[in-house]
């Protein structure tokens, strides 16, 4: 199945430069921006932002990435310049809709999605519901299933990280998550697979002191990156990656950082597609 959709993909090759579009899908307009060429049997980079973020998120990252791949980023329902809605879907629906907008914009399939914080949920819900279209995952500290119910245990919630500058000042304070109902959609069947995953953590639970100290900043972080190690045993080729000078948003923080994996990550899948391809082909001459 991978091997078909690598070669449909051959046939969609794009242009180096960004393009922005207004697409229609899942019953909404959606805004998506894409950059690169696609390459010959390789997979296309799909970016999936974090609460709150639209597609500025991943200013430090697209560029780079578009030298080597094929990359989206877009703003979910009420995000960037993405339409307004009154009732915002779960994380399922909203991958719901990032599958639905890639087959409007002619994105094909094999695809590596990198997903930050509850992208990172919706990243791996997609891949649930379409696991033959997902060839790697890179979680760039992701949120977890179980982090509602871990952290519970200090007795305290930890608050939500600052938004970068150039985050906070663009129009993305709209969203609605629905952090519990999404929790469950990944529990009631958790995610696993055996493809290309990297796992990125925080090394640092804030990036700047907040003005009053927080007695708790280790044990939080002890937790997330708890969880980030479960997350990577998901795939037998799943590896964390420590962003030791980062805190939440290690795309802005240690962007190389999350540049190298996705790289990595294209990489593994372009030769496991590759690899399917030259065995479809000897079957079809044994035949």
């Amino acid at each position: 199945m991978i091997a078909a959709l690598v070669a449909a993909a051959v046939l969609i090759v794009a242009d180096a430069a960004p393009v922005d579009r207004m697409i229609d899908a899942a019953g909404t307009t959606l805004h998506i921006v894409c950059a690169g060429e696609r390459r010959a049997g390789s997979p296309l980079v799909v970016l999936e932002a974090g609460a709150g973020n639209s597609a500025a998120t991943w200013r430090d990252v697209v560029g780079p990435i578009a030298q080597f791949a094929r990359v989206c980023a877009y703003d979910r329902q009420n995000l960037g310049t993405s339409a307004r809605v009154g009732t915002q879907p779960t994380g399922a629906g909203h991958a719901a809709a990032l599958h639905a907008l890639l087959g409007a914009a002619h994105e094909a399939p094999p695809y590596v999605i990198a997903g930050h914080s509850y992208g990172g949920m919706i990243a791996r819900l997609f891949a649930m519901a379409w696991p033959r279209e997902v060839a790697g995952i890179v979680l760039v500290d992701s949120s977890h299933e179980d982090q509602i119910a871990r952290f519970a245990v200090l007795g305290d919630p930890p608050a939500p990280s600052p938004l970068p500058a150039a985050a906070a000042t663009s129009p993305s304070a709209r969203e609605e998550v629905r952090l519990a109902a999404t929790c469950a959609e990944l529990a009631a069947a958790p995610w696993h697979a055996d493809i290309p995953l990297v796992v990125l953590s925080r090394g640092l639970w804030l990036k700047a002191p907040p003005p009053i100290p927080d007695p708790l900043a280790y044990a939080r972080l002890g937790i997330w990156q708890d969880l980030h190690r479960e997350l990577a045993t998901r795939s037998p080729q799943g590896e964390v990656v420590v962003a030791t000078r980062s805190g939440h948003y290690i795309q802005n923080d240690e962007p190389q950082l999350v540049i190298d994996a996705i790289r990595r990550v294209v990489a593994r899948a372009r030769v496991v597609e590759s690899a399917m391809i030259s065995v479809g082909q000897r079957f079809r001459l044994a035949t």
